[in-house]
């Protein structure tokens, strides 16, 4: 019995590996590489059913469970929410409180982003940086450039036409790690940013660039594809890439890979013709909204559950109202009103001895 069961488990692994299907890819050199249709994914939106859920339950824990942590992550997901307004308070007040904690630091720099407020994005997203420089599989240097570029934008609305993004050279283009941490940026980015997107569109002419030099021209020119339907880029760079792909296409349209072992006996199947619209995702497909009479928005009541209270942002000098008069100036005249005074009692003093002189001389005359 023992050994007709180990025949037929035998039996089926057998044959399992035998209908084994598995893609391959070509880079622009023609080398093979194993990777498979549905293996890049980015979300048009956020999952609102998910974020409603998970702000229900946090609160619930914070109420019993005073964790910093637990805050945090409850602005995360009203920023998600668009609650941004309020994250931002959250934030703020947490950075204040744990100013070496990195998830808090990126968090509130991201908020600033979103609030368009890109130049304290930049302190606080370098901040994070330095304290953890292998955060986002040490992707967060693409943060970085991405809101220099912006401040860029926000002087000289032709700055892309001149510059990219990144300024990738060739050999970071065949960087796979410098390709796995902007895939890694982009996915988390989507969401948040909807096209029309100059920034985005040259990111993913960049993607593209590091696919087709790494692993796959195919999927190369899917990524081009959003950056010219989805973000709206330059048509001439676009199509100038995809043109580069079908030449790729043409020229190793016979190549074969040969699979050693024991996938031999498997289908191989080479990647190709992928609709750049199968990258894109929408868990809120149904447009659903978040209830936010269930949720509490309020970052006064949140932060009391730390025993916090919001910091209050510090006003620039050029804003700064007028102290009052500390205890020891109260009562003490003005330097101004006092010359002024004295200028009032020399003339009125004048104009006394003026007509004093006049009524004398006529009282005179008339004697």
């Amino acid at each position: 019995m023992r050994c007709l069961l180990t025949f037929l488990l035998l039996l089926i692994y057998s044959t399992g590996f035998s209908c084994y299907n598995e893609y391959y890819a070509l880079d622009a050199k023609g080398h093979f590489h194993q990777m498979g249709m549905g293996e890049i994914r980015f979300q048009k939106n956020f999952d609102q059913r998910q974020i409603e859920r998970k702000l229900i339950q946090l609160e619930e824990k914070l109420q019993t469970k005073a964790d910093f942590k637990l805050l945090s992550d409850y602005g995360l997901y009203l920023v998600k929410g668009g609650k941004v307004k309020e994250a931002r308070v959250l934030f703020e007040t947490l950075a204040k409180a744990y100013p070496n904690e990195y998830s808090i630091i990126a968090n509130l720099g991201t908020t600033y982003e979103l609030l368009g407020e890109n130049e304290k994005a930049l302190e606080y997203i370098r901040k994070g940086l330095k304290i953890n420089p292998n955060s986002h599989g040490g992707s967060e240097w693409i943060h970085v450039k991405i809101l220099l570029a912006k401040i860029a934008l926000n002087k000289d609305a032709d700055y892309l036409k001149n510059a990219s993004v990144l300024n990738l050279n060739a050999r970071q283009e065949s960087s796979e790690a410098i390709r796995k941490q902007l895939y890694i940026q982009l996915k988390e980015r989507f969401p948040f940013c909807k096209g029309p997107d100059p920034i985005m569109a040259d990111l993913f002419i960049d993607l593209g660039d590091c696919y087709a030099e790494t692993i796959s021209f195919e999927h190369a020119k899917g990524l081009y594809e959003i950056a010219q339907f989805y973000y709206q880029t330059d048509q001439r760079v676009a199509n100038e890439k995809i043109e580069l792909v079908r030449r790729l296409r043409s020229k190793y349209a016979d190549s074969v890979p040969t699979k050693p072992g024991v996938f031999e006996r498997s289908m191989i199947e080479k990647v190709g013709g992928i609709p750049y619209k199968s990258y894109l995702q929408d868990p809120n497909s149904d447009n659903y909204q978040v209830d936010w009479s269930k949720i509490e928005t309020d970052p006064d009541k949140l932060l009391n559950y730390l025993g916090l209270e919001r910091v209050v942002e510090e006003i620039s000098n050029s804003e700064t109202p007028k102290a009052k008069d500390t205890p020891k100036e109260q009562g003490k005249i003005p330097e101004t009103k006092k010359k002024a005074d004295n200028s009032m009692l020399w003339i009125g003093l004048t104009l006394t001895i003026l007509i004093v002189s006049i009524f004398t001389y006529f009282r005179a005359k008339k004697k």
